[in-house]
């Protein structure tokens, strides 16, 4: 619907009538609203003055009927709701309405005590709209209503008045809605009269202007207003008159050109564009749309649209372009790629320049596209035949003649010659001379048969070094002519070397460069093959060195490295030029001895001093940036003789010997002996047998007694037995160690301490055994294990044992293996009341530095100490610093294998006062020991 002058402008005139016939009855209303308030206080004021004189009068002198006449006949003056005499209490004394007199003032009027209470405190009276009802007028009026004591004394009362005014409100809000009708008539009338005239004199004469105008933007310009008259409209029509005569031979003449200038971007394949900033509108000519392969019936040419046919690697660098243009008023020269369908890509030029008002403000964009496709194909195939020239790989160019033309960068680099060094010089400038003629007439005749050849050669840098490189040589031709020689070629120094550096790690140990186990057992491959064609004995070493692991924990690896590097020299320089030294792995070394004789009563001599002087060697201290350390090796020796045995079968002797040189003390060597294999299968049997021991139910805890001088009864030590079929009972000493190695002490030994934590349940009811602790001997194998303090707390809660009867015993060896990780496990489990103690203290490394931070309950003397204290002073003196040790760090002391009475007083004289040996319990069973501790207490008590 279209909105016409001659209804918009009375409308308008409507509007502003009814907004000031709105005002005005607002402000008369507010008004006139408060005359009438401002007209009923001055009556009421008046009335209540009257009033409160004359009950004043009528009360003081007693004549109180009078007093109530005067209040009702003032109580019916218009609209006074209430109207009553209150006395001090707030009581009604009278009112106009009889029924009130005696009540609360409060409970039948608004009448408020607290605002009452202040005016009669004042003296001063009170008339004011009530803030909840507004038409309702509150009066307070303070009078006397009685003297006493010949009037030295007052009693007053309170004169309270309800009016209401909505009456003289709604008169006055009538009077303003008639004044207000008044004006919005007459200003109704006003816009109707005004609609009138703009109808007949501008809306219908600007009708046709419109629609004349409708159709000249509808491209017809045959389109007239014709209007007549005087007035400024007819002089505007003929004004449009005028113009669109003027624009349809200007269209003419565009149309024209237009044609002309499509011609002329279809012959230098370019198009035209441009931009109105103001509209935001777009035009592309006809080329555009072709060069861009876009139908211009689909398509509507926008800046966005434009955008969206860059390619996207462009869109940004093209966008940024036009906005920089815009911004610093320069035009723009930009060279991008466009995404036509499947893919495909054109390179287009565009041009640019922007106008802008005097202000600065940007009006329209001019630009051109043009098709580089051709030219940019070119120009990337020329830069990529420069990059190609200039890679990391040296290229000479030479004529037909061999004079080099040109050369690379790369091949400065390589050579060292610059270009204008070489140029017009044979390429033999850089021959090293090591190869031959032969070479050089082979090269030349594949060049000459297959235009090509490939291969190693050596060539000199201009400095004299003297490389290696792979070299191409290409022969170029014109028809079957040659022109050039090129030559491509790498140094391959680098690799080379890399090669070298593979094969050393594939056969050499990276820390020590000792030959490693994969060259040692192709070196063993050899040697026996050797040794069966000429008779020759040799000799496999296998060294260990001892207690390497206790270096690495304390001193860290980067100390162990230093350590097994100069090992390997060690030994490198006892060793003679034909025999071969491996790092095995670890701290394991093994010597390859070759050619030692053809009897073994000469052979075994030689390795034995071969094997003595490297003993001898690495036993001398090791400066380890600074650090003085000093170790043995144990070292094992296998003969061979000939290829009658296998690598496996050999290297296991040599290990068998190494390990009983080991038992037998360390700091030795021992030849493999028959007897050592007759071990092992005994061995392999044992540890069969012991897999099965648990199943089989064959393990059994024995008890050992610990008393003290008293002879009284402190507790037990846990120990275990083993009694198979086959087997019989087989000893500790040996099952124990096999069970550690073989990882069985795991299993066997949680399911001895779940025991012995069983028996302390058990004998919770006893009468003796209810007194005693059990000590349990831990492994090495379990203690390190990551969740040892957990599964010890797991068996302490499945069995309900008292934590604080179980005593763990360590050795000394174990906790100084990596001491603050024992420290944390011992005081994790001293917190839940389980008790330590060091067992074989005195016979390891001892260190008082790290002893005295271990949170031990006893210390436990070795048995070797007690043996011999009568008969060796030194074991007397060790007893008495172990146990005076003790008693300064705070801990308790028990000597263990106490076999006889002579044994125990010098015990007793140096400061221990507590046993465990035969002289009072063998480890007995069970039952066995429930009888000995009865008697014991009996005979005792």
């Amino acid at each position: 619907m279209k909105l016409r002058l001659s209804l918009l402008i009375p409308l308008v005139l409507v509007i502003v009538a009814i907004t000031n016939s709105f005002l005005l009855y607002v402000l008369e209303n507010h008004e006139n609203r408060q005359e009438a308030e401002q007209e009923a206080i001055r009556d009421i004021r008046f009335q209540m003055g009257s009033l409160q004189n004359l009950l004043y009068n009528r009360l003081t002198e007693g004549n109180r009927e009078e007093a109530l006449l005067n209040l009702s006949v003032a109580a019916t003056f218009p609209n006074i709701r209430s109207l009553m005499l209150v006395d001090e209490h707030h009581r009604i004394v009278m009112a106009n309405r009889y029924s009130w007199k005696g009540g609360e003032a409060a409970a039948t009027t608004r009448y408020r005590p607290m605002d009452a209470a202040l005016i009669l405190h004042d003296g001063s009276s009170s008339l004011a709209f009530n803030p909840e009802e507004r038409t309702l007028l509150q009066g307070y009026f303070p009078l006397v209503t009685q003297y006493h004591r010949g009037g030295l004394e007052k009693q007053m009362g309170l004169l309270y008045v309800e009016y209401d005014v909505a009456p003289q409100l709604a008169g006055a809000e009538t009077t303003t809605l008639r004044q207000t009708a008044a004006i919005g008539a007459i200003s109704l009338g006003a816009a109707l009269a005004v609609a009138l005239m703009l109808h007949f004199l501008v809306s219908r004469r600007v009708n046709v202007l419109v629609a004349a105008s409708s159709k000249l933007a509808a491209g017809d310009y045959a389109a007239r207003a014709e209007l007549s008259g005087n007035d400024e409209l007819t002089a505007l029509g003929k004004a449009f008159d005028a113009m669109v005569q003027q624009l349809r031979e200007n269209t003419a003449i565009r149309d024209r050109e237009h044609e002309r200038l499509s011609e002329a971007q279809k012959v230098g394949c370019f198009g035209s564009w441009e931009l109105d900033l103001v509209s935001g509108k777009l035009h592309w000519s006809d080329e555009i749309f072709r060069l861009f392969e876009i139908d211009p019936e689909k398509f509507a040419a926008s800046y966005e649209g434009f955008l969206n046919t860059i390619h996207p690697d462009d869109r940004d660098r093209v966008n940024r372009a036009y906005s920089n243009s815009l911004e610093d008023r320069q035009p723009y020269q930009i060279t991008h790629r466009l995404l036509l369908a499947g893919g495909r890509i054109k390179w287009v030029e565009e041009r640019c320049t922007t106008h802008f008002d005097d202000s600065g403000k940007p009006l329209r964009s001019l630009g051109t596209v043009q098709d580089v496709t051709q030219r940019e194909t070119d120009a990337q195939l020329l830069r990529v035949a420069a990059v190609a020239f200039e890679t990391q790989e040296a290229i000479l160019v030479t004529d037909r003649d061999c004079n080099i033309v040109r050369v690379n960068r790369s091949f400065e680099d390589i050579t060292g010659y610059s270009f204008a060094e070489v140029a017009g010089e044979n390429p033999r400038i850089l021959s090293s001379g090591r190869q031959d003629q032969e070479f050089y007439r082979q090269m030349w005749s594949a060049i000459n048969a297959e235009g090509r050849w490939s291969g190693e050669i050596w060539d000199r840098r201009k400095n004299g070094e003297i490389y290696p490189k792979w070299l191409t040589i290409t022969s170029v031709k014109k028809g079957h002519e040659i022109t050039h020689y090129v030559g491509v070629f790498v140094d391959i120094s680098e690799r080379k070397r890399a090669e070298e550096e593979v094969r050393l790690l594939a056969f050499f140990d990276p820390l020590t460069r000792l030959p490693n186990r994969r060259h040692l057992m192709d070196r063993l491959h050899i040697a026996l093959a050797q040794s069966q064609r000429n008779r020759q004995y040799g000799a496999l070493l296998l060294l260990d060195l001892d207690h390497f692991k206790m270096l690495n924990d304390t001193k860290g690896h980067n100390v162990g490295d230093l350590m097994l590097i100069e090992v390997g020299n060690r030994i490198s320089g006892c060793i003679r030029e034909s025999d071969t030294v491996a790092r095995f792995g670890g701290d394991e070394f093994v010597v390859l001895l070759e050619g030692l004789g053809t009897q073994e009563e000469v052979a075994a001599p030689a390795a034995a001093n071969i094997a003595e002087k490297i003993r001898t060697s690495l036993t001398m201290p090791y400066d380890l940036n600074g650090y003085l350390h000093e170790s043995t090796p144990s070292i094992g020796i296998a003969m061979f003789a000939g290829n009658n045995i296998e690598i496996a079968e050999l290297l296991k002797r040599a290990d068998l010997a190494m390990y009983q040189s080991k038992e037998t003390g360390r700091n030795a060597f021992r030849f493999f002996e028959p007897r050592m294999q007759a071990a092992l299968e005994a061995r392999s049997q044992m540890e069969h047998a012991l897999r099965n021991a648990l199943a089989n139910e064959e393990l059994t805890l024995h008890y050992q007694l610990q008393t003290n001088r008293s002879k009284e009864l402190l507790g037990a030590e846990v120990l275990l037995r083993w009694d198979n079929p086959v087997l019989g009972r087989v000893p500790p000493s040996q099952f124990i160690p096999l069970a550690e190695q073989t990882k069985l002490i795991l299993p066997i030994g949680y399911w001895v301490l779940e025991t012995a934590c069983r028996k302390i349940k058990e004998w919770e009811q006893h009468p003796v055994a209810s007194k005693l602790h059990l000590a349990v001997n831990i492994s090495p194998v379990q203690f390190h294990q990551p969740d040892f303090v957990n599964t010890v707390k797991k068996i302490l809660a499945r069995t309900a044992a008292n934590p604080s009867r179980l005593e763990l015993e360590l050795t000394e060896n174990l906790v100084l293996e990596n001491v603050d990780v024992a420290i944390e496990k011992m005081t994790a489990l001293r917190a839940e009341g389980v008790r330590f103690s060091m067992d074989d203290f005195g016979t390891g490394y001892s260190s008082l530095q790290f002893i005295k931070r271990l949170p031990i309950n006893i210390m436990k003397i070795d048995q070797s100490f007690v043996r011999d204290i009568l008969t060796d002073p030194g074991d007397a003196v060790m007893v008495q610093t172990i146990t005076g040790l003790a008693r300064n760090f705070g801990f308790d002391v028990i000597a263990e294998g106490v076999e006889t009475e002579e044994q125990l007083s010098p015990l007793i004289e140096r400061g221990c006062v507590s046993f465990q040996g035969y002289l009072f319990s063998k480890p007995v069973p069970q039952a066995e020991f429930e009888r000995l501790i009865e008697e014991w207490e009996q005979r005792e008590t």
